[in-house]
């Protein structure tokens, strides 16, 4: 990076905040970087002033981008480097150099397969040694890319609880890598990762919110602050849906998850659609799972409590019962990026794991003898996020104490340490009759647990 200290003068008096070049880039999450790279002429869009954020990077295409980021002299008149990078190509100076700086090495077959799409964990790691960033193994693992995935995470460019290493590279997933690094500068990589909110330096509001601004339309909440909460001390954020019948101001009652709650929690209780009953859903007629309608409304959530407050941007949680399950359970797979774990009861689940977008820790518990939500639809759940989180179907245990009615074992060999939980409880009585659909006397304590013992 020999012209650092010009690319960053470049960047402080050509980025205003408002700045947005593109029409699909302006509500991007990486929105910032991707105008910071185009400044810096780094990267472009296409006809129609559009970037294509989410488009796969190539393994060529990665290169280029971060050595002209990283401002490496390029070897020019390269011949052939590897079998199947010709020397006649855009791309061959660009790998031939890469090579040459052992940047990379290719495959086994000896081969570079520079047109095909980059996995991320191969992206983090042309990303961070095109820079020279030395990275250094934390722990003993037989996974190439562990070291890089800490790096990373701990340094706040990505999450480990939100990314599949073996997932394509996005444009706009590159160009963050290119700009945290460009922006780092001379400073030392703390390793330290800052998983605080934009709240957190912000002054507290005087009162809880009770609705929140979607699409033009007022929806009404319930939020819970925990009396030790604290607005420079980051906090958990639990949502928590209500099933069809049931509206939040009941199930705030049941859930009981603020029982089990260290004090230092933020539980938002949203209300579904229509509010008045006698039912109320999350989602518009013919909806697809994949596009729920209130999946917006956990992203508004997310969004104006994590400006208002001290959140942690690790331990967002999700609890449902019932429909709320059901949503709850698609939740987790829709935004697997932002979620850490969930809790649901009685709940099925439609969508499927190939539209995942991260892995969700899970507790899940179903009746066998539910007569309204079917225990079959729940095992299918548990089928999806097990695939969800790459666990292997045959490595469980029971879940250390657990209730007897509950009947929990967890599975614990999946991606990154993360956990699946399946209880088939047995609870099936509320207020005095036979209701094998209950939330069960447990539920709350059992979640909250299962939440504050994620690694």
């Amino acid at each position: 990076m020999k012209h650092l200290l010009t690319l960053l003068a470049i960047i402080a008096v050509s980025i205003p905040n408002s700045f947005a070049t593109f029409n699909d880039t302006r509500d991007h999450d990486y929105r910032e970087d991707i105008d910071q790279m185009v400044t810096l002429g780094v990267v472009q869009g296409y006809p129609g002033n559009v970037f294509n954020p989410d488009r796969a990077v190539t393994r060529a295409e990665i290169l280029k981008i971060i050595m002209l980021a990283a401002d490496i002299t390029i070897n020019t008149g390269s011949q052939s480097c590897f079998p199947d990078v010709p020397s006649n190509t855009w791309y061959t100076d660009y790998v031939c150099t890469a090579k040459s700086m052992n940047i990379i090495k290719g495959y086994e077959d000896g081969n570079f397969r520079p047109n095909a799409p980059v996995l991320f964990s191969e992206g983090i790691k042309i990303g961070l040694e095109g820079f020279g960033i030395t990275v250094r193994a934390e722990k003993n693992s037989e996974i190439w890319y562990e070291k890089y995935m800490d790096f990373v995470h701990d340094n706040t460019i990505f999450s480990r609880y939100s990314i599949y290493p073996e997932k394509g590279m996005t444009r706009a997933m590159m160009t963050h890598l290119a700009a945290s690094i460009i922006n780092q500068g001379t400073q030392q990589w703390s390793n330290t990762r800052d998983n605080r909110s934009l709240g957190c330096n912000m002054p507290q509001p005087p009162s809880a919110p009770t609705s929140v601004m979607l699409n033009g339309s007022q929806r009404n909440i319930i939020t819970d602050i925990g009396s030790n909460y604290n607005q420079s001390k980051p906090t958990k954020l639990i949502i928590a849906f209500h099933g069809r019948t049931n509206p939040n101001t009941l199930v705030r009652t049941y859930y009981k998850i603020d029982k089990a709650s260290d004090g230092n929690t933020i539980i938002v209780y949203p209300s579904g659609l229509p509010e008045e009953g006698p039912t109320r859903n999350w989602m518009d007629p013919g909806d697809k799972t994949t596009a729920l309608r209130d999946y917006a409304l956990f992203d508004k959530i997310v969004e104006e409590f994590s400006e208002s407050y001290c959140i942690d941007k690790d331990e967002i949680y999700v609890v449902g019962h019932s429909l709320g399950g059901w949503f709850t359970n698609n939740l987790a797979c829709a935004r697997g990026n932002v979620i850490r774990g969930i809790g649901s009861v009685g709940g099925s689940m439609t969508i499927g794991s190939a539209n995942c977008s991260g892995p969700v820790n899970a507790m899940i518990m179903h009746n066998p003898e539910d007569n309204l939500a079917s225990f079959a639809g729940g095992e299918a759940a548990r089928d999806t996020l097990l695939k969800q989180n790459q666990c292997d179907v045959n490595t469980f245990k029971p879940l250390p104490n657990d209730p007897e009615e509950g009947n929990c074992i967890e599975y614990t060999s999946c991606l990154n340490g993360s956990s699946v939980v399946r209880c088939p409880y047995t609870d099936s009585i509320e207020n005095g009759r036979y209701y094998p659909h209950t939330w069960p006397d447990f539920g709350g304590r059992e979640i909250r647990n299962f939440f504050n013992t994620l690694p």
